[in-house]
């Protein structure tokens, strides 16, 4: 397991030492930081493995091309379910490039990965003239120019809703139709889907399409086979699977791992 010089216990501050603080560690398979906040702003993502970060309202799939923005104030938990590599900034408050009042998920640059890699060799309390501090200034400055992503899972806010949701998360490969589900929540048809849609902007159908093309990437990730993922996912075989995933992603399951092998090297 990593070991990193300069830990900082974050729950101990009252302030950051420095403008931005940068922090990596290591999250072994199945951890799980209960929700919490800070009041300095978060970029985070994972050099490696891919996280779950649950905001108010949304479940945030973060794999090692996304990073996710939260401000200062946004209440958050982190988990990974195969194990990841953190990458953090953790960035005064004052800061206003970026949104200041709710969580983004943004395509990350090759340039901030390589910035990000440079300020974590920074002491913590790195010098505010010269080198360090124009590096700093690159970086924050080019923050606001990565591409924010949509391809978020919105959660439901009732209780009867966040179970179900829940139970089909653990199961993504199950069979239960609306009528199946509706039934188990002892409402009819019409009336779940109505009330789905209203909490989530989405349809049933469309969440859990959604849902399984953000495990699918978990998985390859992971380094799960391409028979096994459509299998776990309730794919009969192999081409139904890839049909799914190339018609969202625009590329094969095999094209999306070597895309991620060729950024790793850049």
């Amino acid at each position: 397991m990593p070991h990193y010089p300069n830990e900082l216990k974050l729950l101990d501050l009252k302030s950051l030492p420095r403008e931005v603080f940068s922090r990596q560690q290591y999250m072994p398979a199945k951890h799980y930081f209960p929700a919490h906040e800070h009041s300095w702003h978060q970029l985070l993502y994972a050099s490696s493995g891919v996280l779950i970060v649950d905001v108010i309202g949304e479940r945030l799939f973060i794999p090692p091309e996304n990073a996710v923005w939260l401000p200062c104030g946004c209440r958050h938990s982190v988990s990974t379910e195969y194990g990841a590599e953190l990458k953090s900034l953790y960035i005064n408050g004052n800061y206003q490039q970026l949104p200041t009042d709710k969580s983004v998920v943004l395509k990350i640059s090759p340039i901030i990965k390589a910035l990000i890699i440079e300020v974590s060799t920074f002491d913590v309390e790195y010098s505010i003239l010269g080198y360090e501090e124009e590096v700093i200034s690159l970086m924050l400055s080019t923050l606001p120019r990565l591409k924010p992503v949509t391809d978020h899972l919105p959660w439901p806010t009732s209780v009867e809703l966040l179970k179900m949701c829940n139970q089909l998360y653990e199961r993504p490969g199950g069979k239960q139709t609306t009528l199946m589900l509706a039934k188990d929540l002892a409402m009819s048809k019409r009336t779940l889907e109505r009330k789905f849609h209203k909490e989530t902007g989405m349809t049933i159908q469309a969440w859990s399409l959604r849902l399984r093309f953000l495990k699918s990437i978990e998985l390859l990730t992971a380094g799960h086979s391409i028979t096994n993922i459509s299998l776990d996912l309730g794919y009969s075989s192999p081409s139904p699977f890839i049909y799914m995933f190339r018609n969202i992603s625009g590329m094969s399951p095999g094209e999306y791992i070597t895309s991620l092998s060729n950024s790793k090297g850049k």
